[in-house]
């Protein structure tokens, strides 16, 4: 009955040894101390080896589950938030500087906004134009639908355009559709 208890201890020195004899890559960091003595740390704190990376991984991860969420420290800490945020909310300079901001904010979305809106108003107006034979001279009008006079002509090029004049082409097919269609409109 001894043997086997003999045969597994000796089975587990062996194991014990074999881990101890691996070679793994070694870096050159390992063994580069910084100004606290830390190895494998840069001076500002910076994890330099990948053994030392994984290390602060899992002492972040450890302390966040279950170190932290709900401890002393936690209701600590947000103690002090809380009251640097009040601080910073009663003082007169901050509340100037937010303001600020925010109207600032408010201004370039206004201006955002009233640039969307000509945009939308220009493609609008374009397809307006592209559908008739006539367009626009002069600015684009504010609104949509807008009853005011802001001095812009509307011209109707159909009008003024002669019968005996034709049309440029692009293409030889543009003036063959052209030719086509003006003829069926004299047989008719």
């Amino acid at each position: 009955m001894n043997d086997w208890k003999k045969d597994l201890k000796a089975l587990a020195t062996n194991l014990r040894q074999n881990q101890k004899n691996k070679k793994r890559e070694r870096s050159k960091f390992e063994d580069m101390e910084n100004f606290r003595g830390r190895k494998g740390f840069n001076d500002t704190g910076i994890a330099l080896t990948e053994k030392t990376v994984k290390q602060q991984r899992k002492n972040k991860l450890s302390y966040k589950k279950y170190n932290y969420a709900g401890s002393r420290l936690n209701f600590i800490n947000d103690a002090r938030a809380e009251a640097a945020r009040e601080r910073r909310l009663n003082n007169p300079d901050h509340k100037k500087r937010i303001d600020t901001v925010l109207e600032i904010a408010d201004e370039r979305i206004a201006e955002k906004d009233r640039e969307q809106r000509q945009q939308r108003e220009a493609y609008r107006f374009r397809n307006r134009e592209s559908s008739s034979g006539s367009f626009f001279i002069g600015k684009v009008p504010a609104a949509i639908g807008a009853d005011r006079d802001d001095g812009s002509v509307e011209i109707d090029l159909d009008r003024y355009r002669s019968t005996d004049q034709e049309p440029t082409f692009k293409n030889k097919v543009e003036e063959s559709i052209y030719r086509l269609k003006k003829e069926n409109l004299k047989k008719q």
